[in-house]
């Protein structure tokens, strides 16, 4: 199904995402940000574009390219994909910019109020693509399509807090929102609500095909939506509390001990999955996911203290979930569906003409081992480094997460020309580095396979 469904931009959407990664961390690594110092113009630009630049752009590029796949049926409205890349970069950047107007950039202030507006369009061009493909005769049968459905539920919710959050810091009062009870709940509904369940019905079908597992719908993985779906309904009440300015301890820390008991059941499941593999030697991109999964279980872990005392917890708690468990599986998985997306579009038409390399030809699988782990060792201490308060060592992980990043980058740029690769087996074109393939055929998104 991968092979006939390639999405035309997505290695535009990594591509993108990377970028903002890069530009994140550089200005992490300068100073902007750090323990205590996260109301900042400065550090929330560098916040957006970690968070919204590099995952959501991500998680959504991803979503374009999967979701098919889940569902058994092409995207739905394909030429959104272009415009809704576009529009997704440039509303990042214009929020980023409309941040430093709290520190005195006076043409940011506009940006503040406009960035959530394009932010919505970009939003909704993608919910265009995704929902009508979700709703189809498999989309929202299996457990995989449900949990997606759940996340661009919560896409809405963050949003709408954002939204809030910048009108209000700009000076547009449309909303009585209480800033101080929506940023916690901004926070879940992005870290906790989208980015993570949409990491969960990806990861269903991604690890069950990496690691030759069996899929299933048992009893364990509708308990892992049933929970998640009660968190999120917790969660998006009390977003309606805290956008008509006011709010509730109480049902803040129901909504995170519900967020926490999805999070066991999800990592029992995958317990369960990876038991159940046939793939005797998991390969590198399944091997560095455990580390974002035991993130997981850290950053649910932290989750009530976070709700109760905020400060530090809820620095660590953020940081844990953002930059160790979405990241380090994000990256991951990133080196492997490139080579997979370039072995399809290169050798996948040769197969049966002349000898083709395996997919895990194409990565230098020690290489990004190291770079993986890197990222792991910067991401912990950077989560201790919160936890303790400590400025010095926060700057010094970051600095360790862009090395990883750059490394990881250059990883996936070799994956696509192929480098590691004999000449010899090289074919005599290569598929365009991130923009797509003229098309060839009727269906203008499929990716055609570029030909020796």
């Amino acid at each position: 199904m991968i092979g006939r469904q390639l999405s035309r931009w997505t290695m535009a959407w990594f591509a993108s995402a990377l970028a903002f990664l890069v530009a994140s961390l550089c200005a992490a690594v300068a100073g902007a940000g750090g323990p205590g110092h996260w109301s900042g113009g400065a550090a929330l630009a560098v916040v957006h574009l970690f968070a919204l630049g590099w995952l959501c752009q991500m998680m959504l590029g991803s979503l374009i390219q999967f979701t098919p796949v889940l569902c058994a049926r092409p995207v739905a409205v394909p030429g959104l994909a272009l415009p809704a890349l576009l529009l997704t970069g440039g509303g990042t950047a214009m929020l980023a910019a409309g941040f430093l107007s709290l520190d005195g950039w006076a043409p940011g202030q506009g940006l503040l109020a406009l960035a959530p507006v394009v932010l919505a369009v970009a939003f909704a061009m993608t919910g265009a693509m995704l929902a009508p493909t979700l709703v189809g005769t498999r989309g929202l049968g299996g457990a995989e399509g449900r949990m997606v459905a759940l996340a661009l539920v919560a896409l809405g919710g963050l949003w709408a807090t954002g939204a809030a959050m910048g009108w209000a810091l700009g000076g547009y009062d449309l909303l009585p929102v209480a800033l101080f009870e929506a940023l916690p709940l901004h926070i879940l509904l992005g870290a906790g609500g989208f980015l993570t369940l949409a990491a969960f019905g990806v990861s269903y079908k991604l690890f069950a095909m990496f690691l030759l597992a069996p899929e299933g719908n048992g009893a364990l993985r509708q308990a892992v939506f049933g929970t998640a779906s009660l968190a999120l309904g917790l969660t998006l009440g009390l977003t309606g509390l805290a956008l008509a300015g006011r709010g509730s301890i109480p049902l803040s820390l129901l909504a995170a001990f519900a967020d926490a008991a999805a999070v066991a059941l999800y990592l029992a499941e995958i317990r369960r999955l990876w038991r159940s593999r046939h793939r005797p030697k998991t390969e590198v991109n399944m091997r560095w996911s455990c580390a974002a999964l035991g993130f997981l279980g850290l950053s649910a872990a932290l989750l009530p203290p976070a709700i109760l005392w905020g400060g530090r917890w809820a620095e660590a708690a953020a940081f844990a979930a953002l930059a160790g468990w979405l990241s380090t599986l994000t990256l991951a998985q990133m080196v492997k569906i490139v080579s997979f997306l370039t072995w399809i579009q290169v050798f996948a038409p040769r197969i049966g003409r002349c000898p083709v390399p395996l997919v895990s030809d194409l990565v230098d699988a020690r290489a990004t081992g190291r770079w993986l782990g890197l990222w792991v060792a910067g991401a912990a201490g950077g989560t201790l480094a919160l936890a303790a308060a400590q400025a010095s060592g926060f700057q010094l992980a970051a600095l360790a997460m862009l090395a990883a990043a750059l490394g990881l980058v250059r990883e996936a740029w070799a994956i696509r020309r192929l480098r590691h690769l004999d000449p010899a087996r090289r074919p005599g074109r290569l598929p365009p580095l991130v923009l797509p393939a003229p098309p060839q055929g009727p269906d203008h998104d499929h990716t055609r396979s570029a030909r020796a």
